[in-house]
């Protein structure tokens, strides 16, 4: 029986958020991009930041592998690799589940003492693909995430 989930977690905007960790397979501060990997700012994803330019948003990238290959998600700051604790990870009620407007969320979270929405990278990757634009990140400013302390 699994104990602890791998995740990564990030903060935006006020707000805490994890993706799977198998999901994430580097992340790195904005550099220079040339092109040929999809990118989007997360908080494009949250209507959070109509029509601001990228670097205006982001300063920092995580690297997410899915299902129509790589591309970055541009996030205010660095993502740390955590272990939670799978009794802190609640399903969302059902009358949420159905009304929920961001497709991604699909669980919620308590890690020292901070609620963290929980996302699916794959259903992510849906919802971002009418808002991607194509870059890619330079090699030098990607670095692996380091593994979770125990």
């Amino acid at each position: 029986m699994i104990k602890q989930l791998p995740l990564v977690m990030f903060h935006q905007d006020k707000h805490w958020f994890a993706l799977e960790a198998a999901y994430v397979v580097g992340q790195g501060k904005a550099g220079l991009l040339d092109a040929e990997t999809r990118v989007l700012d997360f908080s494009q994803l949250l209507n959070l930041a109509a029509q601001a330019s990228l670097s205006s948003l982001s300063h920092h990238w995580l690297r997410l592998a899915g299902s129509q290959g790589r591309w970055l998600l541009g996030i205010s700051a660095a993502a740390e690799l955590i272990e939670m604790p799978v009794e802190q990870i609640h399903a969302l009620p059902p009358l949420l589940q159905a009304s929920r407007e961001f497709k991604a969320l699909q669980a919620v979270a308590w890690y020292q003492q901070q609620l963290v929405s929980l996302l699916d990278a794959r259903v992510l990757l849906n919802l971002a693909s009418p808002l991607l634009t194509l870059v890619a990140p330079d090699a030098n400013q990607v670095e692996s995430l380091p593994s979770p302390a125990n």
